[in-house]
């Protein structure tokens, strides 16, 4: 079955061989979707309310976030409009720089800060590049977006990884941010364990042990939560959500969903400061 709801792609956005892309859009409402990329946004000028995964912050100049493809939002700046920097990030640019901080930087999405006002001209340098490419632009623009990336983590609170932190697990680690980003797709046990370059048998023993959790039960309650956040912030129907979150059956749905919750999925509490949204717009 086709996707329900709209999502935007990596490969409609992105320049042959670029990384990354930098836009200026100015934004009226744009309802709930979400994307297989990681979005960078500095805002520019004029406010807005934001809610990401069914949490409403408020957007006004200097503010910024990072969201991973687990994430969904909508934006919306009542009668005004919003200006902001606008950047797709290929996730394996973002997912490089996340090892390099380690497995609570991709805990903690996503990342929000109302102090990233001087990210603008480094933005607009990284813009400059992608436009305009000349000698040595792709090392720069890589260059640029790990500046970004880490600097966002900082004003963002993300935590420091123990110094003393063991590295055998890097394979690991990307094997779940692989699941994490896939998982809306019908990922297999097999396909997780080729990012950590190990047998299916052996990758399911190695990440119970990481996870503290089977695969399956990771990936359902992945599946879950995006879920539950959905139906609690958007006027999406349960079977719209069922597909949205990965699930390809409405009665496994139902029922995992009451397993893990108590409740049924049509018994929807709407989230604090969400209003209700389908997917239709970009941010």
């Amino acid at each position: 079955m086709t996707d329900l709801v709209e999502r935007y792609s990596v490969e409609s956005l992105l320049l042959p061989d670029a990384g990354a892309r930098v836009m200026q859009p100015v934004l009226r409402k744009v309802d709930v979707h979400w994307h297989d990329y990681y979005e960078l946004s500095l805002v520019l000028d004029g406010e807005a309310d934001h809610v990401v995964n069914g949490r409403t912050h408020r957007l006004r100049p200097g503010s910024a976030f990072l969201l991973s493809p687990a994430d969904f939002h909508a934006i919306d700046p009542g009668s005004g409009t919003l200006r902001c920097f606008n950047t797709v990030i290929d996730p394996g640019l973002v997912e490089r720089q996340l090892d390099a901080l380690g497995p609570v930087a991709g805990d903690a999405f996503p990342w929000l800060t109302d102090d990233f006002a001087d990210a603008e001209t480094d933005l607009r340098r990284l813009q400059r590049e992608f436009e305009e490419p000349r000698l040595g632009s792709r090392g720069v623009t890589a260059g640029l977006v790990a500046l970004l990336v880490v600097e966002l983590a900082r004003r963002s609170g993300v935590a420091e990884p123990p110094r003393d932190r063991p590295r055998g697990d890097d394979d690991l680690r990307a094997a779940v941010l692989y699941v994490d980003r896939h998982f809306r797709e019908q990922l297999t046990l097999a396909e997780a364990a080729a990012q950590a370059h190990l047998s299916p048998n052996w990758f399911s023993e190695r990440f119970r042990a990481h996870t503290g959790s089977s695969f399956q039960s990771y990936l359902q309650e992945r599946r879950l939560r995006f879920a539950r956040s959905l139906l609690a912030s958007t006027s999406l129907t349960v079977t719209e959500v069922c597909h949205a979150a990965g699930f390809g059956d409405l009665s496994h749905f139902g029922r995992a969903y009451r397993r893990r919750y108590g409740t049924a999925p049509s018994a929807r509490v709407p989230a604090p400061g969400a209003g209700p949204g389908r997917a239709a717009g970009r941010a």
